[in-house]
């Protein structure tokens, strides 16, 4: 009988240090400093190594894992924190009153904000003529000016005329949104009025 209740004193006290040198780190006082001392029964507590030398074995045995989710979320649950609570906090989808129609392709696109699509499709061509440059040129970065022609638009000028510059021809025709002068300089005097509104603007 004193020998059952022995043993689980024992146990007690084990499970006590255990749980100390988890949070603590370190184990019970030495020996000449407790207060209990239950002979053959207690055995010396196992030094335990900090927590940055711990293996993780021993961190999945003897940790804990805090503020981890036990349960998935909900469709409810999540479309109320979406969307609110209808007696309380309800918050509908918006309807949005800033959309325009692109001119070039159709598709909507939000004022102030370039068309997805069109904007998709001067990537692509760029990429291309990135290639392109990249293929004849071999100049990484492009330092200097280089002309990116299409199919057909170098005979409408004479040799002469390219023979210094950089050129570089795209086997394909222009395509219709891609205007040549985009990237030449405007031939309009600037402008010093501040009352004009832009268009296509919300």
């Amino acid at each position: 009988m004193a020998g059952g209740v022995l043993r689980r004193f024992n146990l007690v006290l084990q499970k006590l240090d255990q749980a100390i040198q988890i949070f603590l780190g370190h184990g019970f006082p030495p020996r000449p400093l407790c207060a209990i001392d239950c002979g053959n029964f207690l055995s010396e507590p196992k030094p335990v190594n900090r927590l940055g030398s711990r293996s993780l074995k021993e961190i999945f045995e003897n940790g804990i894992l805090w503020a981890v989710p036990k349960h998935r979320r909900s469709l409810e649950i999540r479309y109320k924190r979406r969307f609110g609570f209808k007696e309380y906090v309800w918050k509908p989808l918006v309807q949005k009153t800033n959309l325009l129609m692109c001119l070039n392709c159709g598709h909507h696109y939000e004022a102030n904000r370039l068309c997805g699509y069109c904007y998709e499709k001067v990537k692509l061509e760029t990429k291309e003529m990135q290639d392109a440059i990249q293929k004849n040129l071999g100049l990484s970065p492009v330092e200097k000016n280089v002309i990116v022609l299409y199919d057909g638009e170098k005979d409408q000028k004479t040799e002469d005329f390219w023979k210094n510059q950089r050129v570089v021809e795209m086997p394909k025709k222009r395509p219709a949104w891609f205007n040549k002068n985009l990237l030449e300089p405007t031939t309009q005097e600037p402008s010093s009025e501040t009352d004009v509104k832009p268009t296509n603007l919300a």
